[in-house]
């Protein structure tokens, strides 16, 4: 598809998914996958450190092609979002490309604090009461959690993304309680093939253990050209995500940083 200018409102049929080459999950991007030699590992973990700087425009930016991929493929999305996003907010933004249909069947969002409740999308995991832990509300949390997987999987039980912000865990348990959740999670995707992506923001307690979990890792960073992703492991210079001028929102580019 092409750009029509900013009152255009792109519609779920223009997004063409890449194919998943054998063994691995494509992007969306296909700049990224050439650097990640075909794209992400099934049963892997990718890891995106987050400047200060780096804002959820810029993870939509780059991050929206992988989402739509999946999404587009009957696959589903698990999600823990950073604090400053919520489960609204997020689906407004990508229900641009994809249907709200679509979103509401494929996609949950883990939800520690009770916002949005009700919404289909939304998995309440909030297991406290009146600032006290509440064992009919863990009850029901864990059931939560398995009907959540269970409709991110669909009726074929196919693979699905796990997106984790690691700042709600570092937060709600501390450093080493954190990584001790996370580690049993990765073991349980590695098993199940699925692709878990982590969002690393700055300061985070948890950042030493986690970063030994991961498969693949990458920085980003914002300057004044744009979005910045480095990679550390497979290592490459630093690339500004650009959108694709011929393809249009939301398919993405890598444009070498200039000097």
């Amino acid at each position: 598809m092409r750009a029509t200018g900013n009152s255009a409102r792109p519609t779920a049929t223009e997004w063409h998914p890449i194919p998943d080459p054998e063994g691995r999950y494509s992007s969306g991007i296909a700049d990224f996958d050439r650097l990640l030699g075909g794209g992400f590992k099934r049963g892997s973990m990718a890891l995106f450190g987050l400047d200060a700087t780096v804002g959820l425009d810029d993870l939509d930016l780059l991050l929206f092609p992988t989402y739509l991929n999946f999404l587009y493929r009957s696959r589903g999305i698990l999600s823990i979002l950073p604090s400053r996003d919520s489960p609204h907010e997020f689906r407004s933004r990508l229900t641009r490309y994809v249907t709200r249909r679509r979103f509401d069947t494929r996609v949950r969002i883990c939800d520690y604090v009770g916002e949005d409740e009700g919404a289909p999308f939304v998995v309440s995991l909030k297991t406290e009461y009146g600032g006290k832990p509440d064992p009919k509300k863990r009850k029901l949390a864990a059931t939560q959690v398995v009907a959540a997987e269970k409709a991110v999987q669909g009726s074929r039980g196919k693979t699905f993304l796990e997106l984790c912000a690691f700042e709600v865990f570092d937060t709600l348990l501390g450093g080493e309680k954190a990584t001790q959740a996370f580690f049993y999670g990765v073991k349980r995707a590695r098993q199940r093939d699925n692709l878990v992506i982590g969002l690393l923001g700055p300061g985070l307690s948890c950042a030493a253990g986690v970063r030994r979990m991961a498969d693949t890792e990458f920085e980003l960073r914002r300057e004044d050209v744009g979005l910045i992703v480095r990679g550390v492991r497979p290592s490459f210079p630093g690339f500004v995500v650009t959108g694709d001028t011929v393809g249009g929102a939301p398919h993405v580019a890598f444009v070498p940083r200039p000097d």
